[in-house]
């Protein structure tokens, strides 16, 4: 059976990425098996996301990240190097370790997106400086608080980046605002007299929303611009 992990932070530890020593709140690190899931929370009865990372922690910050390819560092301190080796495998990636030269290579990989919750959007921020350091990618949106409350839920996800070019217009606008509201990792830019907007939702997410009709509604519009959407159950 496949699994998700789910990064859980509560004490400090001292990390290295890139030659630099970072303090992040780590302890622990869980890799809990679908079997094994929380309680379901009101809307999201009837289904499920077995073997892919999602988020459902509504007012926490959550990080997605993924290193497809093989990443390999290089450590003279084989002290760091066991540090770093043990986060990116508590993160849940393939590790390898050679030593030679006098140094330590240390290869790694993580080929699906995995997501963490994180309490604070500074802690947030660390964490992505971290992975980024580390060679991942990594994907952290805000959600708007309004999408955490409602009856109904809409799980949905875009794992590659989809790309449109607007006209600066008010629709662009309003098209950038919902997709940041909804928690989607959104890059706008403007050249030659036109924006380009550029959005992805790697991992799944869910919002709520009030009705039937308005997460149906919701749904119809979220799939037209590229996303999956997750079966609705009532």
């Amino acid at each position: 059976m496949k699994s998700y992990f789910r990064i859980t932070l509560v004490c400090s530890m001292s990390v290295v990425a890139v030659g630099m020593t970072t303090n992040i709140s780590l302890a622990q690190t869980q890799a809990r098996p679908a079997s094994q899931a929380k309680q379901v929370q009101p809307g999201h009865e009837g289904h499920n996301h077995e073997g892919d990372a999602h988020d459902h922690d509504h007012g926490k910050e959550t990080i997605a990240f993924q290193l497809p390819q093989w990443k390999t560092m290089h450590f003279d301190d084989a002290a760091k190097a066991s540090q770093h080796a043990d986060m990116v495998k508590k993160l849940g990636c393939e590790v390898k370790q050679d030593q030679h030269a006098g140094h330590i290579d240390l290869t790694y990989r993580c080929v699906q997106w995995k997501s963490m919750a994180i309490e604070t959007h500074q802690l947030a921020d660390q964490w992505s400086g971290w992975l980024k350091g580390s060679g991942f990618d990594v994907s952290h949106a805000h959600p708007d608080p309004t999408y955490a409350e409602g009856k109904e839920a809409v799980e949905f996800r875009l794992v590659s980046w989809k790309s449109i070019h607007g006209k600066g217009t008010a629709d662009d606008k309003k098209l950038v605002d919902l997709l940041s509201k909804l928690g989607c990792e959104v890059v706008e830019s403007a050249h030659a007299g036109h924006s380009d907007i550029k959005f992805r939702a790697p991992v799944w997410r869910d919002v709520h929303v009030a009705d039937h009709k308005t997460a149906d509604e919701l749904g119809t519009w979220l799939k037209k611009n590229g996303f999956e959407v997750a079966p609705h159950k009532h």
